[in-house]
């Protein structure tokens, strides 16, 4: 996926503040969602693209609830993935689910010693793995079917 929603300055500037970090990530994510119920696919995208992008750099920040922020990014990942795919981009949905699992595999890693962190952390790699597999479904199912018509 080579979609950026965040520009360089303001990443940079998220990055060295922790807690507008959070408030940006709870205020993009609710209004992308905000624009979802509304069916406005293309609109939502900026807002729940930035959402993902935040989670991630909360991901990396030393908070005091690393499983929040776990859950946090997996979820901002799958609305990210299925806002993607109403907008007709199976291509970067399926990224955007397969970019999410790696990227918590080190987290998982990394946290070896505390085990009720880890087991979060691995159902949060299922759940991104059935996303992604339910997406290489729907994309193999559509482009079977065009075929056979």
């Amino acid at each position: 996926m080579t979609n950026r929603f965040l520009c360089p300055t303001h990443r940079q500037w998220l990055q060295t503040n922790p807690t507008a970090a959070i408030a940006h990530f709870t205020d993009t994510q609710d209004t992308g969602q905000w624009y979802r119920e509304q069916g406005l696919w293309q609109q939502a995208l900026p807002y729940v693209g930035c959402a993902y992008e935040t989670a991630e750099i909360v991901l990396n920040l030393q908070v005091k609830d690393k499983a929040l922020s776990v859950i946090n990014f997996t979820s901002s990942a799958i609305l990210l993935a299925d806002t993607w795919h109403k907008a007709g981009e199976f291509s970067n949905s399926r990224d955007v689910l397969r970019n999410a699992q790696q990227r918590l595999v080190p987290e998982h890693t990394l946290c070896y010693q505390q085990t009720v962190l880890q087991d979060c952390i691995r159902d949060c790699i299922k759940a991104l793995a059935t996303g992604e597999q339910f997406e290489q479904n729907l994309y193999l199912n559509s482009n079977h079917s065009r075929l056979s018509h």
